[in-house]
């Protein structure tokens, strides 16, 4: 394959059509070299408008090819955890076709085999946003995962909150926990209180809005000068561009 690269005989956009075919045991160094000449075809690839790692998935007898598959695409795409979360045309993960497939043990056997449970990456993170089904799965293979922080300086428990499916209702215990600090500290992303995050993640939930402001009523009166101040400093911008583009005029 080197020598076809070096006489023109194998083009990039070759990868598209070659990659998953040899993503196998048998031909380890072949899917490597061609993963590594572009590593963007193992998130884009697509076999009859299915990503490659559901190909791989619904084509192989065994989690052999998926376990290499997922374990080249971590080495490029770690933050992203590979293409484990990776979703077809109907919304269905890569991890949950592995399981309905290969079951659950089989699958996170696979799955160990590419993420140590001591990994330094945001795993919880992910699962609680695209994989909650199996986030009790996720908890208990990789418990200090709860304590780091996502690509974009989330915590686990902004990421939860972010995510829109955590409400007062349906797990009060995660909002008891919630300590003065957390409940006080700005979301890295949208640059919000939880409270706000509650009210707009999801479908809002005002019972959670009331209980976060209820811990710390201050909250509201810090986000209404943070508001002002903002709209100050807007209109501030907005009246020296006008004197700018006046003077520039004259």
């Amino acid at each position: 394959m080197k020598e076809l690269r070096k006489a023109g005989l194998l083009v990039k956009t070759d990868i598209l059509k070659l990659l998953h075919l040899a993503c196998h045991p048998a031909t380890k160094m072949r899917f490597e070299y061609l993963a590594e000449w572009d590593p963007d075809s193992l998130m884009t690839g697509t076999c009859k408008g299915v990503p490659y790692i559901h190909h791989i998935i619904n084509t192989s007898q065994s989690l052999a090819s998926f376990t290499m598959y997922l374990r080249t695409s971590l080495k490029y795409y770690p933050r992203q955890i590979g293409c484990l979360f990776q979703k077809d045309s109907d919304g269905k993960t890569a991890i949950k076709s592995a399981i309905d497939k290969h079951g659950t043990d089989k699958t996170f056997k696979a799955i160990h085999e590419c993420i140590p449970t001591d990994t330094t990456l945001p795993i919880l993170h992910h699962a609680t946003k695209d994989a909650p089904e199996y986030f009790n799965d996720f908890s208990v293979r990789y418990p200090s995962a709860i304590y780091l922080r996502d690509e974009n300086g989330r915590s686990f428990t902004q990421a939860q909150l972010a995510a829109g499916t955590k409400t007062f209702e349906n797990d009060c215990l995660l909002f008891l926990r919630l300590s003065d600090g957390e409940i006080a500290e700005v979301d890295p992303v949208t640059k919000q209180y939880p409270f706000l995050t509650a009210a707009t993640a999801g479908t809002g939930n005002l019972s959670t809005v009331y209980f976060l402001l209820s811990k710390n009523p201050s909250l509201l009166d810090r986000y209404r000068e943070q508001v002002t101040r903002e709209w100050t400093e807007e209109q501030e911008g907005a009246s020296t561009r006008k004197r700018a583009r006046e003077e520039q005029g004259e």
